[in-house]
């Protein structure tokens, strides 16, 4: 089995009470079935605690105000502290923010965006991201579906793409757009079933002339701001179709919009630059995470074009829910708070797979969501 991970990931470490949002709160905490008998077989008043805050048809644990049961008033896990370390944990909470990706022979693992010290640790990185590798002699149990053509043309595609993403020496939007430029011709390769033509359109992308093309590109893209203005809006009505998972995300996006809205009518933006406050290197970090993270799973429902959208789309979300409180608080806005903003994003977007696929089908919409809109939003 082979294992890839950033060079970031095993910098983390649990916070505990001093989390600003902890992970003990605001969603379900589903136990796997080995847990599940260990935590019924357990003696003790801890065994008895946990045959009382299970909810044993739903297989998670009980929540209180939203709260699990084992949340103390100090933030603290009374599992973790009486049970005797990690030991006593279920998958969920010894894995998280682990996340892993499966792939046949090899396992992707990056650090989730929703828990705030790893948000941290993504978004305030100023070197590039590494991406480190190592293997064992575990099996992986063949799959006779997998497409191991398609994945390895993915894999040569983000390669690139992450390449093209760690390139400095352009600005991150000319960045951007070169890799949406890039799955959208990618996707029509995968549609035709002409994976045989991906090696030399990934050659023509490696051109150092692919960098001049785009800037004058974005340099005459002829859209109007009432049209940027609406892509961007479609962008927010997206949110809107989606699952909520906290009670206080419709208000937040409803003040954000409201903000957003306001501004050059009744506000003036502060006088402290915006790319100060959510830089490029922060806006790179983000497209990189969700590109590491999702493009490769174009290899079981075929759409590269569409994770590259999600991906794009989630960073110029993000963007633009900081951008809102920059204006609020009239450009006196720490790093923290775009840690917060992507954090809050990442809680009610990944950790929803109803989100994830609901989000990408209605990126697809290419009269809302094409090249030239997406362009006019970098």
């Amino acid at each position: 089995m082979q294992y890839t991970a950033p060079h970031y990931y095993k910098k983390f470490r649990c916070i505990g009470g001093a989390c600003p949002d902890t992970c003990c709160a605001g969603w379900q905490i589903q136990i796997d079935p080995a847990s599940l008998r260990k935590y019924r077989h357990m003696k003790g008043p801890l065994g008895n605690r946990l045959r009382n805050e299970i909810d044993w048809e739903e297989k998670c644990f009980q929540q209180y105000s939203g709260r699990c049961a084992f949340l103390n008033e100090e933030n603290l896990c009374d599992l973790y502290l009486e049970g005797g370390g990690e030991s006593a944990f279920c998958r969920t909470c010894r894995t998280y923010p682990r996340h892993i990706e499966e792939f046949e022979g090899l396992r992707e693992i990056s650090l989730s965006l929703s828990c705030p010290a790893a948000a941290e640790l993504i978004l305030l990185e100023k070197s590039p991201v590494r991406f480190l590798r190592a293997e064992d002699d575990r099996e992986d149990e063949e799959d006779p579906e997998f497409d191991f053509f398609l994945f390895t043309k993915l894999e040569d595609a983000r390669d690139l793409m992450l390449q093209i993403l760690q390139d400095r020496r352009s600005p991150f939007r000319v960045r951007a757009a070169i890799v949406l430029a890039l799955a959208h011709d990618l996707q029509q390769r995968i549609d035709k079933n002409a994976l045989f033509e991906v090696d030399s359109l990934l050659d023509r992308y490696s051109s150092p002339k692919v960098r001049d093309w785009f800037t004058d590109r974005l340099d005459s893209l002829d859209v109007s701001k009432d049209e940027k203005d609406r892509t961007a809006g479609s962008l927010f009505v997206i949110l809107d179709q989606l699952e909520v998972l906290r009670a206080d995300w419709k208000d937040y996006l409803r003040d954000v919009r409201r903000t957003l809205r306001d501004t050059g009518r009744i506000r003036r933006e502060p006088e402290r630059p915006f790319h100060e406050v959510f830089t490029d290197s922060m806006a790179e970090q983000l497209l990189i995470y969700f590109l590491f993270t999702y493009f490769c799973g174009a290899v079981y429902n075929g759409s590269a074009y569409g994770k590259m959208k999600f991906s794009v789309a989630s960073t110029l979300l993000i963007r633009e829910l900081v951008r809102a409180e920059w204006i609020s608080r009239n450009g006196c806005l720490s790093p923290e708070y775009v840690v917060s903003a992507a954090s809050r994003y990442a809680r009610e977007v990944e950790h929803s797979d109803f989100n994830k696929c609901r989000m990408e089908e209605l990126l697809g919409d290419e009269k809302k969501f094409g090249l030239e809109q997406l362009f006019s939003l970098l």
